[in-house]
């Protein structure tokens, strides 16, 4: 027996609960051979075996991103960008400059603006303003939480949106003094738009599929947690390249929750799949976002009577959540504000005799605001809080402006790991760049960019941060005994770092990435 592949960095991380470190990973057919000091992993060397040095590299399990949403964040990789643009003029600038390269008609989208990081109200954002920049193409740009958007009147003329148009439930379309549309939407409205908006043809999928996957090997990431949102053709473009042995990442993905009844008639359900393409749960809606005061929460909003928005209503929940159950789908469910994480906590309590004796594992995605009493039932039940830390990076300005009478309740990550729930760590991305290092740094800093830091009584070290964008994220969707460590029969999906994250998270950069033993990136 030889290895196909032989790795010598400085030093191997297996993410073992206190395991020391090695020096060499020997890889065969797609699986880790041999995990030890060099002579003992060099003994698996043959006449056909690549051996690779990485000198003071670091080698660890590859990442997983345990909440992506994989087609739109291929998609926006070519549309703007506005992370990290600082005001309101400079997105404007980026719509001006990208309607003198396109034809008239065209659409121009982006992702990205921040109220509170641009300093204005949601009156500035008018259509007015887009219309000067770009007056004959429609244009619709998504705030960093995707729960709210900015359209001009050749956007909103397209969906057919004006004065007379209501809002749709869980939706606002937010109107001038005259009572037109100002070209700020919230939630569901923002739907309105978008669905107008031409559906990428099949090549064009492919395209994004392809570009997504390159670029998160490039970020060490080697398993994502799609979430659904995009059109049943998106969800086929997914499992088409994924499907493909050439396909750097593994994908599980999950369905819209409407969609339960269709996939319970052809009897697909969680966990259905090949090695590379797996079908996920079923995705559920609790609330909206921070970022446009639409999460749910307990009390007011600081200075205001709102609360924010439940989506999806408690009884709906109990009920589709048990017939996710039957149907063998695991509950995946998007809550932000405390009271839409308790209004989850009840009806998985409700349904647990549903979901427990088939060994479905739910999901709470997002996790961000938790009042106290219901962390410990997080933890009673064992489920799965999939947070992304990466938004602390842009929400924690937004965080003390909203909620800064009880900011301890902000990213609860050490109480939930110490609950016993389930951490696993993603990034929402396109809502945030999928940089697991950035990740990293806000679980263990918990600062903002502008130096806004939230409590640091939730803060937790880098070893456990890094166990829950592997050990933890691997244990979310049921791979445990085959992903997120370095050990003998596991997948040979690695990262090299250029240094170890545990001395340092300064500058760290991925060195190289392996899928199934394959460089993805190097």
């Amino acid at each position: 027996m030889t290895a196909d592949l032989i790795l010598l960095p400085e030093l191997v991380r297996t993410l073992h609960p206190g395991a020391g470190v090695a020096r060499a990973v020997a890889v065969r057919c797609g699986r880790v051979a041999a995990v030890g000091d060099r002579d003992e992993v060099l003994a698996w060397r043959g006449p056909e075996t690549e051996v690779v040095e990485f000198p003071g590299a670091c080698l660890l399990p590859g990442f997983h991103d345990a909440h992506v949403h994989l087609g739109q964040y291929g998609v926006s990789l070519s549309a703007l960008d506005l992370h990290g643009v600082p005001e309101l003029g400079g997105a404007l600038a980026l719509v001006a400059e990208r309607a003198g390269s396109v034809p008239a008609g065209t659409w121009i989208t982006g992702s990205g603006f921040a109220l509170d990081r641009w300093g204005v109200g949601p009156g500035a954002l008018s259509v007015d303003r887009l219309d000067a920049v770009a007056p004959e193409h429609p244009v619709l740009l998504r705030s960093q939480d995707h729960h709210a958007g900015w359209a001009n009147r050749a956007a909103l003329r397209s969906a057919g949106v004006d004065r007379h148009t209501p809002d749709p439930e869980h939706g606002t379309i937010v109107r001038d003094p005259s009572g037109e549309p100002s070209g700020y939407l919230l939630e569901h409205a923002v739907g309105l738009v978008a669905r107008t908006i031409p559906v990428p043809d099949a090549a064009r999928l492919a395209a994004a599929m392809r570009d997504a996957g390159a670029d998160l090997a490039k970020r060490g990431i080697t398993t994502v947690h799609h979430m659904a949102y995009e059109s049943p053709t998106a969800w086929r473009a997914f499992a088409d390249a994924a499907s493909g042995d050439d396909y750097p990442l593994r994908v599980w993905a999950c369905i819209p929750h409407a969609d339960i009844e269709h996939a319970a008639a052809i009897g697909l359900a969680t966990g259905h799949g090949g090695e590379r393409f797996t079908v996920g749960g079923a995705k559920f809606f609790a609330d909206g976002a921070l970022g446009s005061r639409t999460a749910w929460m307990l009390d007011p909003y600081l200075g205001s009577a709102q609360r924010g928005m439940q989506v999806e209503p408690s009884e709906v929940l109990r009920e589709r959540f048990e017939l996710a159950a039957e149907a063998g789908f695991t509950p995946v469910t998007h809550a932000i504000g405390d009271a839409a994480v308790r209004a989850v906590i009840d009806a998985l309590e409700a349904t647990e005799p549903a979901w427990r004796p088939r060994g479905l594992l739910p999901r709470v995605e997002h996790v961000q605001h938790v009042h106290p009493d219901d962390i410990a039932r997080l933890g009673r039940l064992g489920v799965v809080a999939s947070m992304q830390p990466i938004h602390i990076t842009f929400d924690a300005a937004s965080i003390v402006a909203a909620l800064g009478d009880r900011c301890e309740r902000a990213f609860p990550v050490r109480s939930l790991a110490a609950s016993g729930a389930i951490l696993a760590f993603g990034s929402d991305a396109p809502v945030a760049p999928p940089d697991v290092v950035a990740g990293l740094r806000a679980a263990v800093g918990r600062q903002g960019g502008d130096g806004t830091a939230l409590p640091s009584d939730e803060a937790v070290d880098v070893e456990t941060a890094l166990r829950a964008f592997t050990v933890g994220a691997a244990a979310a969707i049921g791979r445990a005994r085959r992903s997120g460590l370095v050990e003998v029969g596991f997948d040979a999906d690695l990262v090299l770092l250029d240094h170890d994250p545990l001395d340092s998270l300064d500058d760290l950069q991925v060195v190289a990435t392996l899928s199934a033993g394959a460089f993805t990136y190097r």
